[in-house]
């Protein structure tokens, strides 16, 4: 497997069969079929972001039959579809995005990171981006036409630290129906606060905070929504879950030793896999719906920088890892 995956946390999705990853200023994708344990090279297709610009997320979307791979450059956003054959949309960073957080002094350049798929309460599908300036925004997808339209339009200001992560319940359960969805969204920052949004409409105004979690200092890497519970993985090593709508603490899981590089959700059950600077990879059952918490896997990859995780395969039971500087990528499957 070659280029190996860049040096960014999240940085690995599953979408129509395939996995994906960046590297530097290329999207890759192979065909999960086409891996085996014989150690023969798998092909890679590298896709160069438009201008060259460097990724610094990919997330695939899912909205009924229909996925979308977004991109989040130094540039803006760039939406792909599922085989990252077509470039269907771009979007690029907003003036006030690239102007930085207000009455802040710049920290680094300008960019685009983090992204999920929601639907508001009136209907509309969208996808939510977030900025270095702590801007998110949401752009809207025509259901009719297949396309997205207008410009994106921007949350009230919140965050004054650039977005890490961004989840929803539509998005944790890979664009599925389920009777525990909600029109929410949760967007994370540097600083380590998470903000829970309800969209009423993709209209100026058509979102309104519903909680919030106060920065702590350690950032979020990722974050997902399942049932009524944010799951936040931070850096120093531990997995938080927090009330949907009152944004207080409920469980608090020491999931690693060291930093966490990438977490991902399962799409229909109540399990977590997490990746982290200290070589390992944890599956956990979360303690939700009165389970108890429980570690269901864990496996070292020795002298590896995890990079990535995400659950694939036909019912989304396995689960796929890549690390930094390593031409290999490891699945561990599912056995009933």
């Amino acid at each position: 497997m070659k280029p190996s995956p860049s040096l960014i946390y999240n940085n690995l999705a599953s979408c129509a069969g395939s996995l994906l990853y960046a590297h530097i200023r290329q999207a890759c994708t192979f065909a999960l079929s086409g891996m085996s344990s014989s150690g023969v090279p798998v092909a890679v297709r590298k896709v160069e972001s438009q201008h060259s610009d460097v990724i610094h997320s990919v997330a695939a979307c899912h909205h009924n039959a229909a996925a979308f791979v977004v991109l989040a450059t130094d540039a803006g956003i760039q939406i792909w579809d599922k085989s990252m054959t077509h470039l269907l949309h771009v979007v690029p960073l907003p003036p006030a995005a690239a102007a930085g957080a207000p009455g802040l002094p710049p920290r680094h350049g300008a960019f685009a990171r983090g992204a999920a798929i929601n639907v508001a309460a009136d209907g509309t599908p969208h996808i939510a981006f977030g900025t270095s300036a702590g801007g998110v925004y949401l752009l809207e997808l025509n259901e009719t036409e297949g396309k997205f339209r207008g410009m994106p339009v921007a949350l009230p200001p919140h965050h004054t630290s650039p977005i890490t992560a961004i989840g929803s319940p539509y998005q944790s359960r890979q664009g599925k129906w389920s009777e525990d969805l909600g029109c929410y969204l949760a967007t994370c920052d540097e600083d380590g606060g998470i903000a829970v949004w309800e969209a009423g409409n993709t209209g100026p105004g058509g979102c309104t905070l519903v909680s919030s979690v106060p920065a702590t200092g350690v950032p979020v890497v990722a974050v997902a929504v399942r049932r009524d519970i944010v799951v936040a993985a931070r850096l120093d090593g531990a997995v938080q879950l927090y009330g949907l709508r009152d944004g207080k603490l409920r469980a608090d899981l020491g999931a690693h030793s060291r930093f966490i590089s990438g977490m991902d959700i399962h799409p229909t059950k109540d399990i977590i896999a997490t990746v982290s600077e200290d070589c390992s990879l944890g599956v956990w059952a979360l303690p939700i719906g009165g389970a108890k918490a429980d570690c269901l896997l864990s496996v070292c990859w020795m002298h590896a920088a995890l990079t990535g995780v995400a659950f694939c395969g036909p019912a989304g039971d396995d689960v796929a890892v890549v690390a930094y500087d390593t031409d290999e990528a490891h699945v561990y499957k599912w056995a009933s």
